[in-house]
């Protein structure tokens, strides 16, 4: 059957965008775009350049870098990527993105990544056994030359670190017969609110407790900047005097409660809220330092994410939430808040301690496990703590370097409630479980994951190897790697070779498009030293394509007869809609011989022979060059 069709439907945006395949029928002859049938010329006597054909061609890589000091140093197509500081912290995915910082990674366990050009094994914990047997929360401070571990109705006594069978210098019973619900991390003394409501202070071992007063219906106790504060139902009061207090604030909120304190510069900031909404407080201090002054909203925690505890260090803030940890600062003279963004934890954050540049805080559930070394590694998770490096941003001005650190691997996961220095030590609690503090000597093994790498771009690559670099090695020092997203297996493995500081692991030629890698540090048994690790680095040469380009002479004439049916068209409509497949670049659907390929145009040649009938356009040959996207 032979017929007449007249297309009259314009190349607009929506007719180019069909996605219609050509039937089947159609000669080879015929080529598709975008489901539009078009004739071209294939006659032998058609030759040059513009004849129809289709040749490949290699595709050129080129490795994302803003430095040419790689392409420099290294043969021809010879790329890597560098790991040699750490002190950057954790929470990078990815090593090698745009926006990646040089001296990040991704998670760690029993690794200190803070000095820079070098890692090296963490402290590893021992507990302070007369801790034993704690039941609920348990909190920690210090008293002069005393550390106090106060659970249950009990402040026990400690003056020294050790793994000894009882408490050092003994214990006190503030109240007997009442659990202490809270204590004031501060003050001349160990102050402790019960769940009956009193507060009681305690001048260190073998001295009576003092009452302060009671407080019906108390939840919480602070002492800062020389002010004993109280958090009874939804009101704020000074109790430093004792008695029923002074009030400073009612909430008019009548479910809101008070939660903790921290000292400002020029205030005291007090988290408190109701269901998912918190806010953080400040109290003003009077003129003569005799009395505190209304509170006011400083700042809001984001809808949803619950305040546990809020402390301050070097003009910072730290808040801990339900979701992790955020740094805040005082943004005017007045005392109000700035918020950075989350430093995310799995589980709520509820103390922190700061000491030189660091701020350590609570991690109730940190995960260790590593299946290529079981043995090393807890299988469940651990509870212990995470480290801030204030002299270290990242991601923002508030978001300060961070990075798991000493962990308490003997203990079930559970709340850290509780963090102090003692005797240049840190000194955690863990709920239930007891206290643990960090040694002299260190971990047996810690990993450090450093994240995914592409060398910037996805396409396949063919690795070479990786190089590690240590200082004089005292223990062992194995290198993981997982190919896309594979298991991990071990590349190599190196140990003490007398002066010898580098080695290499073959990659064997795998081709990969990413790569994620990992070290682990053990050391040897000499528990007082560790393996510096000062570098590695990846080296891969790209994996040359290959793609398609097609010259398509196509026929743009009023009549053109494919397959037995005569087709009219508006030749200039034709010729504006291929012009815009070049000029766009846009990807389009090509079919050849019944099989479809993303393409896009990339020149054209446009031959005219003749006007049209009427005489406002021409006809003739149009040679579209368009190449396949790989």
């Amino acid at each position: 059957m032979t017929g007449n069709v007249q297309i009259t439907q314009p190349f607009d945006e929506p007719f180019n965008q069909s996605t219609a395949g050509l039937p089947s029928s159609f000669s080879p002859s015929v080529i598709g775009i975008n489901g539009v049938p078009y004739l071209i010329d294939t006659s032998p006597s058609y030759v040059g350049e513009g004849r129809y054909k289709r040749e490949s061609f290699e595709v050129v890589q080129q490795r994302n870098v803003d430095s040419q000091r790689d392409l420099l140093l290294l043969p021809q197509n010879v790329w890597r990527q560098q790991m040699q500081s750490w002190h950057q912290g954790a929470g990078q995915t990815n090593t090698d993105r745009d926006d990646s910082l040089p001296y990040r990674f991704h998670t760690s366990f029993g690794i200190n990544p803070w000095t820079k050009w070098r890692c090296e094994l963490l402290p590893a914990t021992k507990q302070l056994y007369g801790t034993d047997g704690f039941t609920g929360s348990t909190w920690l401070t210090t008293y002069g030359d005393y550390l106090a571990v106060v659970n249950n109705q009990t402040i026990w006594w400690y003056d020294e670190l050790s793994v000894g069978s009882s408490a050092s210098a003994g214990s006190t019973i503030p109240n007997s017969g009442h659990t202490i619900i809270d204590i004031a991390n501060f003050g001349a003394k160990v102050t402790t609110l019960h769940n009956d409501g009193k507060v009681y202070e305690t001048a260190g071992p073998g001295v009576s407790s003092t009452l302060k007063g009671t407080y019906t219906n108390a939840n919480f106790i602070a002492y800062e900047k020389d002010f004993l504060l109280a958090g009874i139902t939804n009101t704020l009061r000074d109790i430093t005097a004792g008695g029923a207090g002074d009030l400073i604030y009612t909430s008019p909120t009548s479910g809101f409660r008070w939660q903790s304190a921290a000292p400002g510069d020029s205030c005291i900031y007090v988290l408190g809220g109701v269901q998912d909404k918190y806010l953080i407080h400040r109290v003003g201090i009077s003129q003569d330092g005799t009395g505190l002054t209304p509170a006011i909203v400083a700042a809001n925690l984001p809808d949803g994410e619950i305040g546990y505890c809020i402390d301050s260090y070097l003009g910072f803030i730290m808040i801990g939430t339900s979701l992790g940890v955020r740094i805040a600062t005082p943004n005017n003279a007045s005392g109000d808040l700035t918020l950075g963004p989350i430093i995310p934890t799995s589980q709520p954050v509820r103390c922190f301690e700061g000491q030189d540049r660091f701020v350590w805080f609570g991690v109730s559930s940190m995960d260790g496990g590593y299946s290529l070394d079981s043995e090393y590694f807890p299988v469940d998770p651990v509870s212990g703590l995470g480290r801030m490096d204030l002299s270290t941003t990242t991601t923002s001005s508030l978001t300060p370097a961070y990075a798991n650190d000493i962990a308490a691997v003997s203990a079930t996961a559970n709340i850290t409630r509780s963090v102090t220095t003692f005797l240049d030590k840190q000194v955690f609690s863990v709920d239930s479980e007891g206290v643990w503090f960090a040694s002299d000597d260190f971990v047996e093994a810690g990993w450090l994951h450093q994240g995914t790498m592409s060398f910037g771009i996805e396409d396949l690559k063919t690795g070479l190897y990786v190089q590690a670099k240590w200082e004089p090695l005292v223990g062992e020092i194995d290198l993981d790697i997982s190919y896309d997203s594979s298991g991990y297996i071990r590349l190599g493995t190196f140990k003490q070779q007398g002066s010898i500081r580098s080695g290499n692991a073959s990659l064997d030629g795998v081709q990969y498009s990413r790569i994620d890698s990992r070290f682990v540090l053990r050391r040897s048994n000499d528990v007082t030293t560790s393996p510096h690790f000062s570098r590695w680095e990846h080296r891969a040469i790209p994996v040359q394509g290959r793609t398609s380009r097609w010259t398509l002479p196509i026929m743009n004439y009023e009549e053109l007869t494919i397959d037995t049916i005569t087709y009219s068209r508006d030749p200039l409509q034709v010729y504006l809609a291929l012009v815009d497949l070049v000029e766009s670049r846009k990807l389009f659907t090509m079919q050849e011989s019944g099989i479809s390929y993303q393409v896009y145009g990339k020149d054209f040649v446009w031959s005219p022979e003749k006007l049209t009938m009427n005489g406002k356009s021409w006809q003739g040959m149009f040679t579209l060059l368009v190449e396949s996207i790989q």
